[in-house]
């Protein structure tokens, strides 16, 4: 199959299909997507960058090219990285450690002292403060998986919905390389990039390290 117009500058030759026994210098232009169906509309969707500035980002369907998934699938990790949403969950899962960290010694500190009460206050206190360290990190992780969801519409939400429930509400679960977990896994990062790297996996056929 060849071009039906060479472009400037090249031989019709030049652009043909190779047959094995010669390489062309462009082996094959195919035509755009767009010029397949000029009359699709790709949906999208506001996003709000961390900035302050409002733009609108593609949602998937379903429908394309493998190479416009993968450009939507790096677009869309792109634009929630740009939404402050990963360091927003970085940054509370940081303060979670320290806080653990800090409430060991603190805990360490005060089995010394002779004031058994004063330590039971400061254990409530950690404790507290745990507890809202891990809020903080599980609704930092449930706006990164319901955002990432308003990127898809259509057969694309479906597909992705269908992942989310496989790998954070089923017990068991299976992970990447079909090892099988008990207990339900829950959203967090490692959870995210799972379904990350499945959602592609639906199109790419790719091998797990």
């Amino acid at each position: 199959m060849s071009l039906q117009a060479a472009p400037d500058g090249l031989k019709a030759q030049e652009v043909e299909r190779g047959n094995g026994r010669f390489n062309p210098r462009i082996p094959y232009i195919p035509k755009k997507a767009d010029e397949l169906n000029p009359d699709r509309k790709v949906p999208s969707v506001k996003v709000t960058l961390s900035t302050g500035v409002e733009s609108r980002a593609d949602m998937w369907d379903g429908s394309g090219t493998k190479e416009q998934f993968l450009c939507h699938m790096m677009t869309m990790r792109e634009t929630l990285g740009g939404m402050g949403l990963f360091l927003r969950q970085q940054q509370a899962k940081q303060i979670e450690e320290e806080i653990l960290a800090n409430a060991v010694t603190a805990a360490d500190k005060e089995k010394a002292k002779a004031s058994v009460k004063k330590h039971a206050k400061n254990v409530k206190a950690c404790k507290e403060a745990i507890t809202a360290a891990e809020e903080e990190v599980s609704e930092a992780m449930a706006k990164i998986f319901s955002t990432t969801g308003n990127f898809f519409r259509g057969d694309g939400k479906t597909l992705w919905d269908k992942i989310v429930t496989e790998q954070t509400e089923r017990d068991p679960w299976i992970d990447l390389r079909g090892v099988e977990h008990a207990g339900v896994r829950g959203k967090n990062m490692q959870a995210w990039k799972d379904c990350f790297m499945l959602m592609l996996k639906t199109v790419f056929h790719l091998r797990s390290r």
